[in-house]
């Protein structure tokens, strides 16, 4: 596999914080991009730093659990930690929220600027050392400095404490954050809730005619390229180039904006002409620079297959917004 580092656009983020919950939207190039909502007492733990106490080893799975204050133990893989004892004191960090039946996954391999080791004196496990960073901070720490163009926050206080937050953190930022009412935002919320529904569906128009049909399921995400009602236009291998070209341009957003994580596999049409092949993946790769938590892409292979990883980052779009949105054409019975 191939790292990539494609280039981002200008990214405009817009924050709005409802009585119900924080509202986060990136848009570059007037395309939502992503869409973030935290409902209260919802927020992801990722990033939380705590002093935890081993409870159990596991040998087989080579893995600790680490009570830290949740409801179920943390699980602390142990291949990169070396040996530890029940019953030890540990720092930790959050790298995967819960989910399903499993608690968090934590590693003793702290990313972070802020210095433990005072925080942790006098204090008892289990206990939070360091709070989960908000949902506008991991952002802007993610993007590339020059791809931010400004932060607009739909309240004052939000406006402060961003700017202050930034002139000590980024302080290239600082001068971009400003307060906006949000009935004058240039790019609405009612216009980004409409972005979102779109997201919600299956199937993906692209331009020209063809369509991506995304599928998750439980080990990867599938992501399938359709030429549609394009091939009746121009030439079938033409048209397979042109409607994967588009595909290659829109995959990444679509990521970024859906929230998926893990293994992506993308069945592109299939391509006889290598240089064409070639033509596609070079799309694709400097597409991915709109979404800094697409880590590598792969080549694609004879079958037209192209996988992608992207970092786990939090819930997804449905699971976000599932109490504000629900899919084009459900009634209230189906509503997510």
């Amino acid at each position: 596999m191939t790292k990539v580092f494609g280039s981002s656009g200008a990214s405009r983020i817009y924050l709005a914080g409802p009585e119900n919950g924080s509202e986060l939207f990136r848009w570059v190039d007037d395309q939502l991009v992503q869409a973030w909502r935290v409902a209260p007492g919802a927020a992801s733990l990722l990033g939380a730093i705590y002093l935890g106490r081993i409870v159990k080893l596991e040998p087989s799975l080579n893995a600790a659990f680490v009570e830290i204050g949740l409801d179920r133990p943390g699980l602390l893989p142990l291949k990169k930690h070396g040996s530890v004892t029940e019953g030890e004191t540990v720092v930790v960090q959050i790298k995967r929220d819960a989910r399903e039946e499993k608690g968090v996954r934590l590693s003793m391999s702290l990313a972070t600027t802020v210095d433990v080791t005072p925080l942790r004196q006098g204090r008892t496990a289990p206990c939070c050392l360091v709070p989960p960073p908000e949902a506008w901070q991991s952002l802007l720490q993610g993007l590339a400095l020059q791809s931010i163009e400004e932060i607009v926050c739909a309240r004052r206080v939000d406006a402060d404490r961003i700017a202050d937050w930034c002139r000590v953190q980024i302080p290239e930022l600082a001068g971009c954050v400003r307060y906006e009412a949000l009935r004058d935002w240039a790019t609405s919320r009612a216009e980004a809730l409409d972005a979102i529904a779109e997201a919600l569906e299956d199937e993906v128009l692209l331009p020209g005619g063809g369509t991506l049909l995304v599928e998750p399921v439980r080990t990867l995400t599938a992501i399938d390229v359709n030429s549609a009602a394009a091939t009746a236009r121009s030439g079938i291998e033409q048209t397979a180039l042109s409607v994967n070209l588009a595909a290659a341009r829109e995959v990444p957003r679509q990521l970024a904006l859906r929230n998926i994580g893990g293994i992506v596999v993308v069945d592109f049409i299939d391509l006889q002409n290598r240089n064409k092949r070639d033509q596609v993946i070079h799309t694709l790769r400097d597409a991915v620079g709109i979404d800094p938590a697409i880590e590598w892409v792969g080549n694609m292979s004879r079958l037209g297959l192209v996988e992608v990883l992207r970092k786990r980052t939090g819930v997804g779009l449905a699971e976000m917004w599932r109490d504000v949105i629900k899919p084009r054409g459900m009634d209230d019975r189906h509503a997510i």
